[in-house]
Protein backbone atom coordinates (compact mmCIF):
# COMPACT_ATOMS: atom_id res chain seq x y z
CA UNK A 1 0.00 0.00 0.00
CA UNK A 2 1.50 3.22 -1.30
CA UNK A 3 1.14 6.46 1.39
CA UNK A 4 -0.06 9.83 0.02
CA UNK A 5 1.49 11.51 3.31
CA UNK A 6 3.92 14.47 2.64
CA UNK A 7 5.71 15.32 5.23
CA UNK A 8 7.50 19.21 4.46
CA UNK A 9 9.74 20.71 7.27
CA UNK A 10 10.46 24.53 7.74
CA UNK A 11 12.85 26.26 9.22
CA UNK A 12 10.66 26.96 12.08
CA UNK A 13 9.72 23.11 13.15
CA UNK A 14 13.49 21.97 12.78
CA UNK A 15 15.69 21.67 16.48
CA UNK A 16 18.86 23.42 16.35
CA UNK A 17 20.97 22.36 19.22
CA UNK A 18 22.83 25.41 19.96
CA UNK A 19 26.10 25.24 22.42
CA UNK A 20 27.04 21.44 22.13
CA UNK A 21 29.85 21.96 23.42
CA UNK A 22 28.31 23.45 26.36
CA UNK A 23 26.12 20.83 27.04
CA UNK A 24 28.87 18.28 27.00
CA UNK A 25 31.17 20.06 29.66
CA UNK A 26 28.28 20.09 31.87
CA UNK A 27 27.19 16.73 31.54
CA UNK A 28 30.63 15.57 31.98
CA UNK A 29 30.90 18.44 35.39
CA UNK A 30 28.09 16.69 36.80
CA UNK A 31 29.62 12.87 36.22
CA UNK A 32 32.50 14.20 38.41
CA UNK A 33 30.50 15.53 40.94
CA UNK A 34 28.49 12.20 40.75
CA UNK A 35 32.09 10.24 41.06
CA UNK A 36 33.41 12.40 44.40
CA UNK A 37 30.91 10.30 46.43
CA UNK A 38 32.37 6.89 47.90
CA UNK A 39 29.05 4.45 47.17
CA UNK A 40 26.44 5.00 44.38
CA UNK A 41 23.22 3.08 44.62
CA UNK A 42 21.70 1.44 41.62
CA UNK A 43 23.09 1.41 37.68
CA UNK A 44 26.35 3.79 37.01
CA UNK A 45 26.32 4.26 32.80
CA UNK A 46 29.29 6.00 31.52
CA UNK A 47 29.28 4.93 28.25
CA UNK A 48 30.97 7.05 25.62
CA UNK A 49 32.00 9.44 27.95
CA UNK A 50 35.10 11.23 28.55
CA UNK A 51 35.86 10.28 32.03
CA UNK A 52 39.45 9.13 32.45
CA UNK A 53 39.07 7.69 36.03
CA UNK A 54 36.44 7.05 38.59
CA UNK A 55 38.10 9.68 41.16
CA UNK A 56 36.81 8.93 45.14
CA UNK A 57 34.35 6.21 44.03
CA UNK A 58 34.60 2.76 46.04
CA UNK A 59 31.57 0.54 45.40
CA UNK A 60 28.93 -0.01 43.18
CA UNK A 61 25.82 -1.47 44.39
CA UNK A 62 24.32 -2.13 40.77
CA UNK A 63 25.86 -2.42 37.40
CA UNK A 64 28.88 0.05 35.96
CA UNK A 65 28.64 0.76 32.69
CA UNK A 66 31.95 2.02 30.76
CA UNK A 67 32.12 0.94 27.66
CA UNK A 68 33.85 3.25 25.17
CA UNK A 69 34.98 5.30 27.46
CA UNK A 70 38.08 7.21 28.08
CA UNK A 71 38.50 4.97 31.29
CA UNK A 72 42.70 4.23 32.06
CA UNK A 73 41.95 3.19 35.63
CA UNK A 74 39.80 2.34 38.39
CA UNK A 75 40.66 4.29 40.72
CA UNK A 76 39.79 3.58 44.04
CA UNK A 77 37.06 1.02 43.20
CA UNK A 78 36.50 -1.93 45.14
CA UNK A 79 32.96 -3.96 44.77
CA UNK A 80 31.11 -3.75 42.37
CA UNK A 81 27.58 -5.15 43.30
CA UNK A 82 26.39 -6.43 39.21
CA UNK A 83 28.33 -6.03 35.69
CA UNK A 84 31.15 -4.15 35.49
CA UNK A 85 31.54 -3.85 31.52
CA UNK A 86 35.22 -2.53 30.28
CA UNK A 87 34.01 -3.28 26.48
CA UNK A 88 36.32 -1.32 24.32
CA UNK A 89 38.00 1.13 26.47
CA UNK A 90 41.81 2.14 26.98
CA UNK A 91 41.97 0.65 30.59
CA UNK A 92 45.12 -0.04 31.67
CA UNK A 93 44.77 -0.80 35.70
CA UNK A 94 41.60 -2.26 37.49
CA UNK A 95 43.22 -0.55 40.39
CA UNK A 96 42.07 -1.48 43.79
CA UNK A 97 39.53 -3.66 42.26
CA UNK A 98 38.86 -6.99 44.83
CA UNK A 99 35.47 -8.05 43.46
CA UNK A 100 32.57 -8.24 40.72
CA UNK A 101 29.16 -9.99 41.75
CA UNK A 102 27.95 -10.50 38.54
CA UNK A 103 30.14 -10.47 35.34
CA UNK A 104 33.19 -9.12 34.37
CA UNK A 105 33.74 -7.61 30.76
CA UNK A 106 37.21 -6.95 29.65
CA UNK A 107 36.72 -7.46 25.77
CA UNK A 108 39.11 -5.34 23.50
CA UNK A 109 41.23 -3.76 25.97
CA UNK A 110 44.97 -3.12 26.55
CA UNK A 111 45.11 -4.43 30.10
CA UNK A 112 47.77 -7.11 30.63
CA UNK A 113 46.95 -8.16 34.38
CA UNK A 114 43.88 -8.68 36.66
CA UNK A 115 46.09 -7.32 39.55
CA UNK A 116 44.30 -7.38 42.89
CA UNK A 117 40.84 -8.46 41.57
CA UNK A 118 40.09 -11.85 43.93
CA UNK A 119 37.01 -12.93 42.64
CA UNK A 120 33.83 -12.85 39.52
CA UNK A 121 30.38 -13.98 40.63
CA UNK A 122 29.57 -15.10 37.15
CA UNK A 123 31.44 -14.74 34.23
CA UNK A 124 34.76 -13.02 33.11
CA UNK A 125 35.16 -12.39 29.44
CA UNK A 126 38.55 -11.48 28.39
CA UNK A 127 38.41 -11.33 24.66
CA UNK A 128 40.74 -9.47 22.79
CA UNK A 129 43.18 -8.00 25.18
CA UNK A 130 47.00 -8.29 25.67
CA UNK A 131 46.26 -10.48 29.20
CA UNK A 132 49.18 -12.12 30.63
CA UNK A 133 48.34 -12.54 34.02
CA UNK A 134 45.40 -13.23 36.12
CA UNK A 135 47.32 -11.24 39.33
CA UNK A 136 45.28 -12.86 42.55
CA UNK A 137 42.24 -14.17 40.78
CA UNK A 138 40.78 -16.76 42.60
CA UNK A 139 37.83 -17.68 41.86
CA UNK A 140 34.68 -17.43 39.01
CA UNK A 141 31.09 -18.14 39.81
CA UNK A 142 30.56 -18.78 35.70
CA UNK A 143 32.86 -19.47 32.25
CA UNK A 144 36.10 -17.62 31.50
CA UNK A 145 36.32 -16.53 27.79
CA UNK A 146 39.93 -16.35 27.36
CA UNK A 147 39.86 -15.48 23.51
CA UNK A 148 42.40 -14.30 21.34
CA UNK A 149 45.18 -13.50 24.61
CA UNK A 150 48.43 -14.17 25.30
CA UNK A 151 47.14 -16.75 27.72
CA UNK A 152 45.04 -18.49 25.17
CA UNK A 153 48.09 -18.42 22.87
CA UNK A 154 50.16 -20.60 25.80
CA UNK A 155 51.36 -24.34 25.71
CA UNK A 156 48.54 -26.26 27.48
CA UNK A 157 50.78 -27.33 30.31
CA UNK A 158 51.70 -23.42 31.13
CA UNK A 159 48.28 -22.51 30.79
CA UNK A 160 46.84 -25.30 33.08
CA UNK A 161 49.42 -23.92 35.57
CA UNK A 162 47.82 -20.47 35.41
CA UNK A 163 44.84 -21.65 35.53
CA UNK A 164 44.95 -24.43 38.47
CA UNK A 165 44.95 -21.50 40.86
CA UNK A 166 42.00 -19.85 39.77
CA UNK A 167 38.24 -22.51 41.09
CA UNK A 168 36.08 -21.40 38.09
CA UNK A 169 32.95 -22.97 38.19
CA UNK A 170 32.00 -22.78 34.51
CA UNK A 171 34.08 -23.81 31.68
CA UNK A 172 37.33 -22.14 30.18
CA UNK A 173 36.65 -20.94 26.65
CA UNK A 174 39.84 -20.85 24.24
CA UNK A 175 37.89 -20.34 21.22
Amino acid sequence: MKSNWKITLSSDSILIPRRLEERDQDRLQSIYRLLQKTHIEGILDLRNTKITNLGKLQSVRGDLWLDKSKITTLSNLKYVRGILSLVNTPIIDLGNLISVEDALLLNLTPITTLGNLQSVGKSLWIVDTSLTDLGNLKYIGGNLWLRNTPISRLPKEERDRILSRVRIEGRVHFE
